[in-house]
């Protein structure tokens, strides 16, 4: 499951890349409209990707919680959990609302409400901070898969 969902955040930042690199041929070779629509999809693929990834991980923690209170086992696992979530869920929630602010004032430019200066800037830092937030989901959910196969080791033996 973590490489399926590793994999849609890659291919939405993929898709992003490509946004973002399209907007400058707006206007010249390329209709806003290829634009926006790209850029619709990569959004979509991208906040999918890190909220399935956060949900992943909140329902893989509740399970082994639960796990460890039926078999008396402490609390090792809650607290590892909690911490690999800390890791990761202040910067993949950074990222999921610079993935729609930038979608939205992507419409603010389009109209000459902002400058395109403005949005082109926010897109090369979101897609920076979409980069940084897969590596650390990658690290992230390696370590949680680590802690599955341990409690299942432990469960079994």
């Amino acid at each position: 499951m973590a490489v399926a969902l590793l994999t849609l955040g890659l291919v939405g930042t993929a898709a992003l890349a490509a946004t973002v690199l399209l907007g400058y041929a707006v206007g010249e070779t390329v209709a806003v409209g290829r634009h926006f629509l790209i850029a619709l999809g990569s959004t979509t693929l991208l906040v999918m990707a890190h909220s399935f990834i956060m949900f992943f991980l909140i329902a893989t923690g509740v399970e082994m919680k639960d796990i460890e209170k039926a078999r008396g086992w402490g609390d090792s696992f809650r607290r590892r959990t909690v911490a690999l979530k800390s890791r990761v869920f202040p910067l993949a929630t950074l990222t999921l609302l610079l993935v729609m602010a930038n979608f939205i004032l992507g419409a603010a430019a389009h109209t000459r409400a902002l400058p395109p200066w403005i949005h082109g800037a926010l897109a090369w830092t979101t897609l920076a901070a979409c980069v940084i937030t897969l590596v650390r989901e990658y690290e992230v959910l390696g370590h949680n898969n680590r802690l599955i196969d341990e409690a299942g080791r432990r469960q079994r033996g």
